[in-house]
């Protein structure tokens, strides 16, 4: 499975790169623009790939329909259905893309002391992420299954699916390095680091 986001990700490296050729190329009215009003000071926001994506924002009880576009913010939940696609853009650069049938939660999301501080849980389903370069006082960090990677300009896979045998409501979690390395503690076993092998 890790394969198929690999391309995908090729895929949406290219659509990025021409829809940032594109927006410079709109001049600065925009970038004007967006300096003359309010200015947004979230470190990230949602994109919907594909429908029947939502939301639990920090302090509410329910998932409500996430809009394309939106502002994220530590403590957010997104979940996608079986249909249904997202990507979070952080503002340093960084990317985290949910697959089908996914939850994904922004544990932490902070900018203090110059440096980027950015956590998310995966409950079930699958993401595949992409860390910018982070400072030596920053962090890009998921946790899955009690198990914790964090990253340096890398890029890997966390899947959380229910486990086939044993106890019901179990998880088997899986962490992928793609690109580089990525270090991992875990509650449950001992793991000192990652590497890409394919």
């Amino acid at each position: 499975m890790a394969r198929g986001f690999r391309n995908q990700s090729r895929i949406g490296f290219r659509t990025l790169s021409v829809l940032v050729v594109s927006f410079l190329a709109l001049g600065t009215v925009a970038i004007t623009g967006v300096a003359a009003g309010a200015a947004d000071s979230a470190l990230a926001h949602l994109k919907i790939t594909e429908d029947n994506v939502s939301i639990k924002q920090k302090g509410k009880t329910s998932f409500v329909a996430a809009k394309d576009g939106m502002a994220l913010k530590q403590g957010d939940t997104i979940k996608t259905d079986a249909t249904g696609l997202a990507e979070i853009d952080y503002t340093d650069g960084s990317l985290t893309r949910l697959s089908n049938n996914t939850v994904y939660k922004l544990t932490v999301l902070t900018d203090e002391k110059g440096g980027r501080q950015t956590q998310g849980t995966l409950s079930v389903g699958q993401t595949w992420q992409r860390a910018a370069k982070v400072s030596e006082t920053g962090s890009f960090e998921v946790k899955a299954g009690g198990t914790t990677a964090a990253v340096e300009g890398t890029a890997f896979v966390a899947e959380c699916l229910k486990a086939s045998s044993g106890l019901p409501n179990t998880l088997e979690c899986t962490i992928t390095a793609v690109v580089d390395n990525i270090h991992v503690d875990s509650d449950l076993w001992d793991v000192a680091s990652v590497s890409d092998t394919q």
